[in-house]
């Protein structure tokens, strides 16, 4: 059986229960802010900045499969 490279993504999952992906084709408007919610996040600062889907999809069509397609989204570290 074949299988499909991953993007990179993030996920916070229970670790007691098994998880499902799925890809799909389809999306939110172009205009829908993209950010993680916060009840998901328990006070910690999210890695990225918050995005459109456009501002995403316009990443991606300059990208390759295999590339970190969050990457120009990822809030820089303070030393």
């Amino acid at each position: 059986m074949g299988g499909l490279k991953s993007v990179r993504h993030r996920v916070v999952a229970n670790s007691s229960k098994s998880r499902l992906s799925m890809i799909y084709f389809g999306g939110p408007p172009l205009s829908e802010k993209i950010a993680p919610l916060p009840s998901l996040m328990r006070g910690e600062d999210s890695l990225y900045k918050e995005f459109t889907w456009f501002e995403y999809k316009k990443s991606v069509y300059n990208s390759r499969l295999a590339d970190n397609r969050l990457g120009l989204f990822e809030k820089i570290a303070a030393s």
